[in-house]
């Protein structure tokens, strides 16, 4: 399994200038078994050399709107930490991990950070695109090399994230153009955009409206950053309903999304839906909403599902059932795990260059060509420029409710060899002839 870096335009095995740069950073020189030649290994903040110990933090969403999520998404990587130190960790070095709640709260996310950022080397996962936003400007200062649970389009760009984002999959745009092009290969002449009022909900409009445009759509409702934690959604579903467009596009959180559909199919909405990856949830199988899921929603997904016999996922799945015999299925623990082995070959590749500081993790981050994940999302690479590496593949999935009751639904554990989240493969990894076609030399939503 090979590593991500955050997005950069350097050539691999390049030793680029990082342009985040920190004057406070201490650190301590050791010899250390397993680097080049044992010449001796800096390390820094987050390192203890003495027990030969890498702490990360993990800024998480446990109990907010995207906390069934993100917590299937930290145990993945406790599990993941817990077998590569089982096996000898990183050339001898252990990881551990200091979780903080974030309550997908912007302020809270920002307070989370500042109590970790003297403790940790890096953080291996951060829930949403708001609060990463805001905490940026900080994670630079720092020389913080961060794996975000955010899929915002400028996360590939040095003048964004100045190369500390560790991105992975496409982006939110990216993933509304293939979405796009999906139900015009269903039929579609017509499409309502219904998104959240942030910079998830506007990056993900803006592709649906290139893929509109590319395949022809006209757009029946324009409903750009009309949904909001709180806020009133009647509007929203109103329109929806006197649309009468065929299909609508979401991109907004689980909770919020059931709402829309329920509220529109019962005010006689008699289009289709397709959803952003953090739109759905499989837990939505449990609710009232259900079959409303089973007949007239459809997944975009950038990993694929619980139960997929791809190698990184059988290597996952062995392992969670292992640690957590009695937990459901999830989907999410796919991305957890992929987050870890990222990071872990980050962290191999600072130890293999001697340097465990910050400004060490960001150079080699920065150095390494691409991830593979064995089949459990596409091959990334970052080499050369944002418009030759980034990923522009995501797969279609349709909710089962059929196949997710038959394997006990709710009542299911991952111990069962038939578990299931119940969504069923649509369309493999694709890049549509829009995302190919797409040149992607800027985010599709600005931040100014």
């Amino acid at each position: 399994m090979a590593a991500a870096l955050a997005a950069c335009s350097s050539e691999p095995g390049d030793d680029p200038v990082p342009q985040a740069t920190s004057s406070t950073t201490t650190s301590t020189t050791l010899d250390v078994e397993g680097s080049d030649g044992d010449a001796g290994l800096e390390a820094g903040v987050g390192v203890d050399v003495d027990s030969k110990t890498i702490t990360l933090g993990v800024l998480a969403d446990l109990s907010g709107s995207f906390a069934s999520l993100a917590a299937d998404v930290v145990d993945a990587q406790r599990v993941y930490w817990e077998r590569i130190n089982d096996e000898g960790g990183i050339a001898g070095w252990t990881v551990e991990l200091e979780v903080a709640d974030t309550r997908n709260d912007v302020l809270r996310h920002i307070e989370a950070y500042e109590q970790l950022r003297t403790e940790v080397l890096a953080i291996s996962h951060a829930t949403g695109s708001t609060a990463n936003i805001e905490a940026l400007g900080r994670y630079i200062d720092d020389d913080m090399v961060v794996i975000p649970m955010s899929w915002y389009s400028g996360w590939p760009f040095p003048f964004v994230d100045g190369r500390i984002m560790v991105e992975q999959y496409t982006n939110y745009c990216l993933e509304a153009v293939n979405a796009v092009d999906f139900v015009q290969s269903m039929g579609a002449t017509s499409l309502n955009i219904v998104t959240d009022d942030n910079a998830y909900g506007r990056d993900a409009a803006a592709g649906a409206k290139v893929g509109s445009d590319f395949y022809g759509l006209v757009i029946g409702y324009d409903g750009t950053g009309s949904v909001a934690e709180g806020g009133e959604l009647s509007p929203v579903i109103g329109a929806i309903v006197d649309s009468g467009a065929d299909w609508t596009f979401l991109a907004t959180n689980p909770a919020l999304g059931a709402e829309i559909i329920a509220g529109a199919v019962r005010f006689g909405y008699e289009g289709l839906f397709i959803g952003a990856t953090p739109s759905y949830d499989s837990r939505l199988l449990d609710s009232a909403a259900a079959e409303l899921y089973d007949t007239r929603f459809f997944q975009s997904a950038y990993v694929t599902v619980w139960g997929d016999p791809a190698p990184g996922n059988m290597e996952m799945m062995a392992a969670m059932r292992l640690a957590y015999p009695d937990r459901r299925p999830s989907d999410a623990f796919i991305v957890g795990w992929n987050a870890g082995v990222t990071m872990r070959s980050v962290l191999e590749r600072a130890v293999l260059r001697g340097d465990l500081t910050r400004s060490g993790v960001l150079a080699a981050a920065s150095a390494t060509p691409e991830v593979d994940f064995g089949g459990a999302a596409p091959t990334q690479r970052y080499a050369g420029s944002p418009d030759q590496f980034v990923t522009r593949e995501t797969a279609i999935y349709q909710p089962d409710l059929d196949r997710y009751l038959a394997a006990g639904g709710v009542g299911q554990t991952i111990s069962d060899p038939d578990a299931t989240t119940g969504s069923v493969l649509v369309r493999e990894f694709t890049a549509s002839e829009a995302a190919v076609a797409a040149s992607f030399t800027e985010p599709c939503f600005g931040l100014d």
